[in-house]
């Protein structure tokens, strides 16, 4: 059996299902139970990990439904299981000093990543982020464009953030959240 390439995290999406539509945000803080208490949904979660989760991923559904689980030791992720993830959520999650990333595609559209460096957020992460990936080829692999483009986001997130989309992050315990009507305003 030969080794997987740890660079191709967009594969390991396909492969379960979840390539159609993908939003993650990941969050420095060391719990991700204190991340659903600031989303509100307390009493609407689900003990589960990502693998069981997919179940009700909804690509461009109504109903908001997200997983939140640990990424790292202090960081969290939060991956939209259904629906779009309303910014103000992630807002509240903000906090002087913390840091946040947000990567999304929809429509065949990928929307480069933007982040919170303590103090306000930005659209132009600066160029250390991505000089690893770069090195080691993660825009050079996956089959098309698209997985070539979202490797090399993942790739930069993964070093940044402590963990790479495998088969761990996947069986990671976490809690399934639905995000009740009114809870969050559309944005």
């Amino acid at each position: 059996m030969t080794s997987r390439n740890k660079l191709d995290q967009w594969s390991y999406l396909a492969e379960r299902g979840l390539a159609d539509t993908f939003e993650c945000s990941w969050v420095e803080t060391p719990d991700y139970r204190a991340v659903v208490t600031k989303l509100r949904v307390e009493e609407e979660t689900l003990a589960c990990d990502l693998n069981q989760a997919r179940r009700w991923y909804q690509p461009y559904a109504e109903e908001i439904v997200v997983w939140v689980g640990e990424q790292s030791p202090g960081w969290v992720t939060m991956f939209t299981v259904s629906g779009l993830f309303p910014w103000p959520a992630i807002d509240s999650l903000l906090r002087p000093g913390g840091r946040v990333y947000h990567l999304s595609y929809y429509a065949d559209e990928v929307s480069e990543p933007v982040y919170f460096d303590g103090s306000e957020w930005a659209e132009d992460i600066s160029a250390d982020h991505w000089d690893r990936p770069r090195q080691e080829g993660a825009g050079l692999t996956g089959s098309s464009d698209l997985a070539r483009e979202m490797n090399f986001y993942l790739a930069a997130l993964a070093y940044r953030t402590g963990g790479f989309i495998d088969d761990t992050w996947f069986t990671t315990p976490g809690l399934l959240c639905r995000i009740p009507d009114g809870a969050w305003p559309r944005a």
